[in-house]
C-alpha cells in the first residue's frame, strides 16, 4: 500500500512546482537571446579602384570576430574600416563572430570597376596667402573721406591685398575718423543728409571684395574732456537710424563693434557716464535687436562680456582685443576690475578672463590690434603660441605704434603671422576617378587643412565645376553634409581632414577637349555668391608651383584630362 504524502507536503510540493514551465521558458529564452548575432554592412554597392568605401559592423551576444575572403585578421565586436581596393573584380567580406552560445556569420558582396578616369594630385603650400573675406588681417579705411576704390588694395608688411577692412565711422560730422573729436557736440538726432551719404557709401563699397568691420564713434581720443561721446538716449536713437542702413548692407559687414560708447568707441572713459552696466545693457540689447543671428556684435573687454551675458559664450557676441600681445594684461583686457570700463568683478581672476576669451574665440569672433611694443609676447615663437590660444579672426595690419611691425618684420615673422590671422585654407591633395561621361559617377576625395588662426565662420555652399573650351560644362552642388569647411579647426600643428564625396555628372553632359575640373567656394551671402573676389581661395600651388586659385573665375583647380 502506497503512502501519501501528508496534506501540507503535497501543497508545499506544488507550491514549489507550479512555476517551472515559466522558469523553464524564460530560460530558453534567454538561452536563445544569448546566440551572437552579426550586421555587416557597405557604405558603397559599387566602387572604383581607388574608391574609398567604408565597412561597418556591429556584434550581439559575441566575445571575438574574425575576418576572412577579402580582408582578414581578428576584428572587435563592433567598428568600421575604410577600404581602398587597388584591382577591379568582385570583393566579398565575410565576418565571423563567436560567444558562448555559438557562431554567426554575415557576408557582403562589393564590386569593383576599373575607372575610366584617374586623377591623383598632391599640392604645396603657397607662401604667400590670397586674402578671404571670411577672415584676414583688416586694414583701416576712411570712410568719410577716401573713396572706395581706395580701400580696396590695401596691403602692408607684405601682406595684401586684405578682404577684410575696418570703418571708423564718425557720427560728429562727415570727417575723418582722426578729426572725429574736433567735431560738435552731439546732441539730437542724425541728419537726413549724413544718412543719405552714409547709405551712398556703403554702397559704393559693394562688390570690392571686401568685408567690413564697423565702429561707430563720436571721438577718436585722446583719452579727456575732449574726447566727447553722446548721452544714452541719443546713442540708443542712432542705433534705430543706422539699423536699417546696415541691415541693408547685411552682405558686406564681417562684424560690428558694439562702439557708440567713451573714447574711440572703447567703452571706456566716457564723458557721459555710459561706463556703468546699465548703459552698456541698453547698447548691446539695442544693437542685438537689430543684428542678432546678421553678423557678430564686438565687445571690447572680457569683463563686460560677462556682465552682459554671463560666462558661457554667446555666438553672437565676441571680443575686440585693443591691445592684444601688448602688456601682461593686454591693455586691461584681463583686469577683473576696470571701473572707467563699466564694470568690476573681482569674483574673477585675470586668468579666467582669458580663459573665457578662448572660449569665445572658438565660438565667436575675435579679433583686435596691438597697441605697444611688448617683446615677451611679440617674440615669433610667443606670438605664434598667443595666437593659437585665442584664434583672432582678424588683426589691425597697419601696426600701432609702427616699432612693432619693425620688429616683426627683424624676426623675420612679420608676413608669416599676418599669413595665419583667420582663415588659410590648404588644399594638400585631391583624388578624382570614376567614369567622366553623361550620366555617369565620380569619387572625389579632397585632404584640406586649416593653417590659419582662425576658422570658416560660415555655411559656405561649395561646387564641382567641370570647364571645357573655356565655357562650364557642368557645375554640381556638393552637400554641405560631404564637404563642410568649418570642421576645418586651427590647431598647432595644423591638421588634415580628407572630405570624400560622390557626384553625378548631368545626362547632357558632353566636352570636348581638354576639361578641367576645379572646386568652387562662393560665398554664402546671396549677393556675393557670383562675386569670386568673395570666393574661398586654397592658399596652394599645384606642382608646376602655380596657384591654384584664380581670382578671376573664384575656381580652385583640381585637375585636368583629356575628353574623348
Amino acid at each position: 500500500m502506497k503512502r501519501l504524502a501528508p496534506p501540507l507536503a503535497v501543497a508545499a510540493l506544488a507550491g514549489c512546482l507550479w512555476p517551472l514551465p515559466a522558469i523553464l521558458a524564460a530560460s530558453a529564452t534567454e538561452n536563445e537571446a544569448a546566440k551572437p548575432t552579426v550586421q555587416l554592412s557597405a557604405s558603397e554597392t559599387t566602387v572604383f579602384t581607388g574608391e574609398t568605401f567604408t565597412l561597418t559592423w556591429t556584434a550581439k551576444d559575441a566575445t571575438s570576430c574574425t575576418a576572412s575572403g577579402a580582408w582578414k585578421g581578428a576584428k572587435p565586436v563592433q567598428g568600421s574600416e575604410a577600404v581602398t581596393p587597388s584591382a577591379a573584380g568582385l570583393l566579398e567580406f565575410h565576418l565571423t563572430c563567436k560567444g558562448v552560445q555559438g557562431s554567426a556569420e554575415q557576408s557582403v558582396q562589393v564590386p569593383v570597376d576599373k575607372p575610366a578616369l584617374s586623377i591623383a594630385k598632391t599640392f604645396l603650400p603657397n607662401a604667400v596667402t590670397i586674402s578671404t573675406s571670411e577672415g584676414a588681417p583688416y586694414a583701416d579705411c576712411n570712410f568719410w573721406t577716401e573713396p572706395a576704390s581706395d580701400c580696396i588694395y590695401l596691403s602692408n608688411l607684405g601682406y595684401g591685398p586684405t578682404r577684410v577692412v575696418r570703418i571708423y565711422i564718425c557720427l560728429s560730422g562727415e570727417i575723418s575718423f582722426g578729426d572725429c573729436s574736433q567735431g560738435p557736440k552731439v546732441t539730437g538726432p542724425l541728419s537726413a543728409q549724413m544718412l543719405s551719404d552714409m547709405e551712398d557709401r556703403f554702397a559704393a563699397l559693394a562688390g570690392s571684395g571686401n568685408r567690413l568691420m564697423v565702429r561707430f564713434t563720436y571721438n577718436f581720443g585722446p583719452i579727456g574732456p575732449g574726447a566727447m561721446d553722446a548721452p544714452l538716449d541719443v546713442i540708443l536713437k542712432h542705433i534705430e537710424q543706422v539699423a536699417p542702413i546696415l541691415l541693408r548692407h547685411r552682405d558686406l559687414i564681417f562684424t560690428l563693434e558694439a562702439g557708440f560708447i567713451g573714447t574711440w568707441g572703447e567703452w571706456h572713459d566716457s564723458t557721459n557716464g555710459n561706463d556703468t552696466p546699465a548703459a552698456q545693457k541698453a547698447v548691446l540689447d539695442k544693437e542685438l535687436s537689430y543684428f542678432k543671428g546678421v553678423f557678430p556684435i564686438l565687445v571690447r573687454y572680457p569683463g563686460d562680456l560677462i556682465q552682459f551675458a554671463g560666462t558661457t559664450p554667446n555666438p553672437a557676441l565676441g571680443l575686440h582685443d585693443d591691445y592684444y600681445a601688448s602688456d601682461p594684461d593686454d591693455g586691461a583686457t584681463w583686469n577683473p576690475c576696470a571701473p572707467t570700463a563699466g564694470y568690476c568683478s573681482t569674483e574673477y581672476t585675470a586668468g579666467q578672463l582669458e580663459k573665457f576669451a578662448e572660449s569665445v574665440s572658438t565660438t565667436a569672433l575675435f579679433a583686435g590690434e596691438f597697441g605697444a611694443l611688448y617683446p615677451t609676447l611679440q617674440s615669433c615663437a610667443a606670438l605664434d603660441a598667443y595666437s593659437y590660444t585665442f584664434h583672432p579672426q582678424s588683426i589691425s595690419l597697419f601696426v600701432y605704434p609702427q616699432d612693432i611691425g619693425t620688429e616683426l618684420e627683424n624676426e623675420g615673422c612679420a608676413l608669416s603671422f599676418f599669413n595665419k590671422v583667420g582663415v588659410r585654407i590648404e588644399l594638400n591633395r585631391a583624388k578624382i576617378i570614376g567614369n567622366p561621361a553623361a550620366g555617369g559617377r565620380l569619387y572625389v576625395a579632397l585632404t584640406l587643412t586649416n593653417a590659419g588662426y582662425g576658422r570658416v565662420l560660415r555655411a559656405r555652399p561649395a561646387k564641382l565645376v567641370f570647364v571645357s573650351n573655356d565655357k562650364t560644362a557642368a557645375e554640381i552642388p556638393i552637400p554641405l553634409s560631404a564637404l563642410d569647411v568649418r570642421k576645418l579647426e586651427s590647431s598647432s600643428p595644423p591638421a588634415a581632414v580628407t572630405f570624400a564625396l560622390q557626384v553625378t555628372l548631368p545626362e547632357d553632359f558632353s566636352p570636348s577637349g581638354t576639361t578641367s575640373i576645379a572646386l568652387l567656394i562662393p560665398d554664402p551671402a546671396p549677393s556675393l555668391q557670383a562675386q569670386p573676389a568673395y570666393a574661398l581661395p586654397m592658399n596652394s600651388l599645384d606642382s608646376a608651383k602655380a596657384p591654384v586659385f584664380d581670382p578671376a573665375t573664384g575656381f580652385n583647380a583640381l585637375g585636368s584630362y583629356t575628353a574623348r
